[in-house]
């Protein structure tokens, strides 16, 4: 470990300038407001692979869970055990595993599940979100076979004071409470988030094997705080840096299945993050560092069942990234990083608890005429004393007029197997092969903006396979299940996209639609013969109608998910389901100070359904906001 911090710390020495005269004490340059983003790599590098831009507001139009807008906004899939439960994320038929969350370029994924709970995710916390689709591990690292989601703070400078106050009332107990105040001037910018949100989560449902009785969902019940804040400086003209922390904290009952009498399960999360950022910009150069620290508790207990759990994690990393632009048209990065994983856990062999990795890798872009651009990468990884696999990845775009581009992208990515799968007691494979994906990606996308209109229109097509996609499953020899390097899985499938806004004398109306057509099978399987794979619906579609005129926006969105099959042989599956909700906000002034109020009504047909079998969805329910600005 001390050979990787040496050489982590020896890459950091040569940038340690000393500062320049401080060019932002000369009052005869203009300052203009200036935002402040820490991670910009897709619009800078994913060229070809397909990203949306989710807003830069995305805790608009009545959303209060993150798994929420991006399953209406969005061709990810969700799968949810139910309100204040579990909420995981997948592209394109990968798992969830395969899907890895970003906070400011940080992976927040966990290193004993390889994943991330939504629901643990506070959209007040989020200011620009963007969602990639397909694998990019040449660019984003390791994991990323499914796609990504990336969450981003930004902070401005010389916006004076402004504090905005949220609070939400809704069905079932739930409450949520959020303030944001930040401050600036020429040179600082500090900013402080604080959220609450609680929920009973007593909804009613059909219990099939009751004769469809209605019964309330018991134990499931919701409480999360979390703390917030960002403070940067600006040194000159050339040096800057800012400093985040992440605080957050979460209780919830688990609530039992429809098959199960009653539940004591609970769980309690505990994360810490701090995040450390340096930026150097002179002329042609630039280099960034980030120094980051994490921690994670989760601590799960069942007494009926008797099983506690207790998984603590520390991350700690150094990553550092050069740009040298030698033109316009072109830009080479060069990217190294130092991470070390700790992990302690009730359920692992106490031998094994630390995991030091090394990264580099190489990008580079160069427009070949003014109309073609092309991107390639490639990046290495080494655990330990061992060698990853390499990945390489190529791209371009090409403009076929102001209006109508497309572009392609092929990438390979790998995902190492998590620590729960590898040394899990009792079960754990640490033989397990790396999960090894390749994916192909064509979109053209046609886009005009007009004084009175804007449309903006896009189709993906993609495919792409995995192999040793890792499987749990029954061993005929121990009692319990192990994983395995079971499955080759093929991926392919068809993406479009949306948007129409009008504006005329009447008000602005807008029309935004996702539309996506999968199918993944595992090449592997004897018994599905290139059947979908379980849990993936074939065909899935976000429809939203708004308008908005003055202080009034009213809006209709609608939510569709075709059948999901729960078994290989596909004798068993959930029903197709659609979801609509529709909402009105009204902004106004209340002695001289914004107020929004905003109304929504969810599930408004009151659809039966599920996303894991056996988990309940609530039914109709409501949700009202208050929105101060101080």
């Amino acid at each position: 470990m001390n050979t990787y911090l040496f050489m982590g710390l020896t890459l950091l020495t040569p940038f340690l300038f000393a500062q320049d005269t401080d060019s932002l004490l000369n009052p005869k340059i203009p300052i203009l407001k200036e935002i402040i983003l820490s991670d910009d790599k897709l619009s800078r590098w994913a060229i070809g692979s397909s990203v949306q831009d989710l807003g830069a507001s995305p805790n608009g139009n009545g959303f209060s869970s993150l798994a929420s807008l991006l399953s209406n906004k969005s061709h990810i899939r969700i799968r949810s055990y139910g309100a204040g439960g579990l909420s995981s994320a997948s592209f394109r038929g990968a798992a969830a595993s395969h899907t890895q969350i970003f906070w400011n370029g940080l992976a927040l994924n966990l290193q004993t599940t390889g994943q991330q709970d939504l629901s643990l995710l506070p959209v007040l916390f989020i200011d620009k979100l963007e969602v990639q689709s397909g694998g990019l591990s040449s660019l984003l690292g390791e994991g990323v076979l499914g796609g990504s989601i990336h969450l981003q703070n930004t902070l401005d400078f010389n916006s004076g004071h402004e504090t905005n106050l949220h609070f939400s009332f809704g069905s079932f107990g739930k409450q949520i409470s959020g303030l944001r105040s930040k401050i600036s001037d020429i040179k600082n910018a500090f900013d402080v988030r604080l959220y609450s949100h609680s929920a009973n989560n007593n909804y009613p449902y059909n219990d099939p094997y009751s004769d469809g009785e209605k019964k309330d969902l018991e134990h499931a019940s919701f409480i999360s705080k979390g703390l917030q804040t960002s403070y940067a400086r600006r040194f000159n003209s050339r040096w800057s840096a800012h400093v985040r922390y992440w605080r957050q904290e979460t209780d919830r009952e688990l609530a039992p299945t429809i098959s199960e009498a009653q539940s004591t399960a609970e769980q309690r999360d505990e994360s810490d993050i701090l995040l450390i950022h340096i930026n150097h910009n002179k002329n042609d150069f630039e280099w960034n560092a980030h120094i980051s620290y994490q921690y994670s508790d989760l601590r799960y207990e069942d007494l009926i069942k008797t099983v506690f759990s207790n998984h603590k994690t520390h991350r700690y990393k150094v990553n550092q990234d050069f740009y040298w632009r030698f033109s316009e048209k072109e830009v080479l990065r060069f990217e190294n990083s130092l991470q070390v994983d700790k992990v302690k856990s009730t359920n692992f062999d106490d031998a094994i608890d630390e995991e030091v990795r090394f990264t580099t890798s190489l990008n580079h872009r160069k427009y070949l005429t003014n109309n073609v651009l092309l991107v390639s990468g490639a990046r290495q990884e080494f655990f330990d004393h061992d060698l990853s696999p390499f990945l390489p990845s190529l791209s371009f775009q090409f403009k076929l007029n102001p209006s109508v581009w497309f572009a392609y992208s092929g990438s390979r990515s790998y995902k190492r197997p998590s620590w729960n799968d590898r040394y899990w007691k009792p079960g754990g494979n640490p033989d397990l092969l790396e999960e090894m994906g390749w994916m192909s990606n064509l979109s053209i996308v046609y886009e005009t903006t007009k004084v009175d209109a804007e449309k903006r229109i896009s189709l993906s097509a993609y495919h792409g396979r995995i192999k040793n996609w890792i499987t749990w499953l029954p061993s005929a020899e121990y009692s319990y299940w192990i994983p395995q390097n079971k499955a080759s899985v093929e991926q392919k499938g068809l993406e479009l996209e949306g948007r129409f806004s009008f504006h005329k004398s009447w008000g602005s109306l807008c029309y935004e639609s996702s539309i996506s057509c999968q199918r993944v099978n595992d090449l592997n399987a004897e018994l599905t013969n290139a059947k979908q794979l379980m849990y993936i619906p074939i065909y899935q579609a976000n429809q939203k109608f708004s308008w908005e005129r003055e202080s009034v926006l009213m809006y209709y969105q609608h939510h569709y998910e075709s059948k999901r099959y729960t078994s290989d042989d596909h004798n068993s599956y959930m029903d197709a389901y659609a979801l609509a909700s529709i909402g009105i906000e009204y902004s106004n002034h209340l002695k001289n100070k914004p107020i929004i109020l905003g109304f929504q009504v969810d599930n408004l047909w009151d659809s039966n359904y599920q996303m894991v079998q056996n988990r309940p969805m609530p039914g109709r329910h409501f949700n009202l906001t208050i929105n101060f600005l101080l």
